[in-house]
């Protein structure tokens, strides 16, 4: 079995260049707004994507902290009536883990790819283990920009850009 890193390390990059995409031009005035009164907000949604990539890079051995614990931490829900922060402290944030992540994960070996994963996984995933999550946060990456992307065609917004 291939255990090459290679190809998941490209759709984190993907990923990045998306995170982007989906937030370019969001107004301000739309990034605390949840649709029915109950979904997630932009914010939320992208702080928590930010968060993620901090919890798998302390899991893999980065020693940075993510610079809002206290909205994110601990896989926390989204806290009603709270201003969150801005999205470009968030992309900020993002943009201080994805470098260091990324060059991380292409450093790991299929040794530690088959690790017990310290990580939450569902139990529909084979094999707990390190790679299982990364698969695992590759897919709910993807499924959290496209909530964003969604948002934002809610409040007019031009689609969001794959290039």
């Amino acid at each position: 079995m291939d255990l090459s890193i290679t190809r998941l390390q490209e759709q984190y990059k993907y990923h990045s260049i998306l995170f982007r995409n989906v937030l370019k031009g969001v107004e301000p005035k739309h990034t605390h707004v949840r649709l029915n009164g109950i979904t997630n907000h932009i914010s939320w949604i992208a702080g928590n994507l930010a968060a993620t990539r901090f919890n798998l890079g302390n899991t893999i051995g980065i020693e940075i902290q993510q610079a809002f614990p206290e909205f994110f931490e601990g896989h926390k829900a989204i806290i009603s009536d709270t201003q969150y922060p801005s999205l470009e402290e968030i992309i900020k944030d993002w943009d201080r883990i994805t470098p260091i992540l990324e060059k991380r994960l292409i450093e790991l070996t299929p040794e530690q790819l088959v690790t017990k994963s310290p990580l939450f996984i569902p139990k529909t995933l084979e094999k707990n283990n390190l790679l299982g999550t990364l698969l695992f946060l590759i897919d709910r990456e993807s499924y959290a920009i496209g909530q964003i992307a969604l948002i934002r065609k809610a409040f007019g917004y031009e689609a969001m850009k794959y290039e």
